[in-house]
């Protein structure tokens, strides 16, 4: 892998094995078979740490940002001589892309880094797909410029996901080069906004609401007029969120996510719920609420989806489409974003989205 060949290059360079250490990145996210991704290869050549942003212990005190987030980065980034991230490039909500500067926020910072920046999703602004124009991650790249970032190599990735290109160098650079050459020709579609948008989430996201937002209701947002209608078509045979209990989960957002933006920004900035897991259901509520959204499912009843934000629900596509068409005329504009079937469980073709430039 490119681990391997990094390292082997790191040696040529004088750089020894024991000389390195590597430094698992997830952010806030759970990450169980993160010793499955990095490889036992790789693994047995370097000393390798997985990083807890819950751990207060493990983390360094770096100043504030001038978006006024607090930034604790994980010790051992800090205190190295070389900091070299790795990562990959592609379409995010909370960053814009992956990538880039995200290596150390979320990557490595800590629990109250990660909450300060992601509240910021309450900004008016739909930051997928967007870079220089996003305030989240330009809050992101000045928490790594206070890490010391050196260095990053990002792949850009496609769909299946396969490597179509490496960027490597400062870390603002290189991720901007990736974005202004193959990045947004392989992820975006060049096209006007829609009287009607129509989406399907994609397999392995559509047997609960909560799953199918991410990413795709944003774009949908992008992809529709100010008065436009997206039909949102799935399954949802198991309802609303799995039932279950984890430190990110969806299972008992129901009722607040009814309450709509304000009560959802105002719990998030008391910190009495999980900003991490409310960031993402705050934008896709947003979008419920700047959009006439029609549910096409079976999970959902007509009366809870009204409740959620919904304009209207039925198991029904043709009907939905009438109800569309009546809504914004026989003559209407229609784009479509149906996810292909995915050859392999690491397909990602849900992140595409609508061009836009910023």
């Amino acid at each position: 892998g490119l681990g391997l060949k990094l390292l082997d290059y790191l040696n040529h360079l004088g750089v020894r094995d024991e000389d390195v250490t590597l430094v698992y990145a997830p952010g806030s996210h759970d990450s169980p078979s993160w010793k499955e991704k990095i490889g036992p290869e790789l693994m047995d050549r370097v000393r390798t740490i997985r990083h807890d942003c819950f751990d207060e212990k493990s983390l360094t005190y770096l100043g504030v940002t001038s978006r006024s987030t607090p930034v604790w980065v994980n010790t051992e980034v800090v205190e190295a001589d070389f900091r070299l991230g790795i990562g990959e490039i592609s379409p995010n909500v909370h960053g814009g892309w992956c990538g880039g500067g995200k290596m150390i926020l979320p990557g490595v910072a800590g629990w109250d880094t990660i909450q300060q920046n992601h509240y910021m999703v309450v900004n008016e602004v739909n930051t997928l797909g967007l870079a220089d124009g996003n305030h989240m991650r330009l809050d992101m790249e000045e928490a790594a410029r206070m890490a010391h970032l050196d260095m990053k190599v990002d792949v850009l990735v496609d769909s299946n996901p396969q490597i179509v290109d490496v960027y490597a160098g400062d870390f603002v650079k290189e991720h901007r080069a990736a974005l202004d050459g193959k990045a947004r020709e392989i992820w975006m579609t060049d096209m006007a906004s829609a009287d009607i948008y129509v989406f399907y989430p994609g397999d392995g996201s559509e047997q609960y609401l909560t799953s199918s937002f991410f990413i795709r209701i944003e774009a949908a947002e992008i992809g529709t007029k100010e008065d436009g209608v997206i039909i949102m078509a799935l399954s949802a045979a198991g309802g609303w969120a799995p039932d279950n209990k984890g430190k990110h989960s969806t299972g008992d957002t129901e009722e607040l996510f009814k309450e709509g933006t304000p009560e959802i920004a105002r719990a998030m900035v008391r910190k009495e719920v999980n900003i991490r897991t409310w960031s993402m259901l705050y934008t896709a509520r947003r979008v419920l609420e700047r959009r006439k959204v029609i549910l096409v499912c079976d999970g959902i009843d007509p009366e809870q989806a009204k409740e959620l934000g919904f304009e209207y629900c039925t198991p029904s596509f043709d009907d939905a489409m009438a109800r569309a068409l009546e809504m914004k005329g026989d003559d209407s504009t229609i784009a479509v974003n149906l996810v292909p079937r995915p050859t392999a469980s690491t397909n990602v073709a849900w992140r595409k989205m609508p061009w836009r430039q910023g």
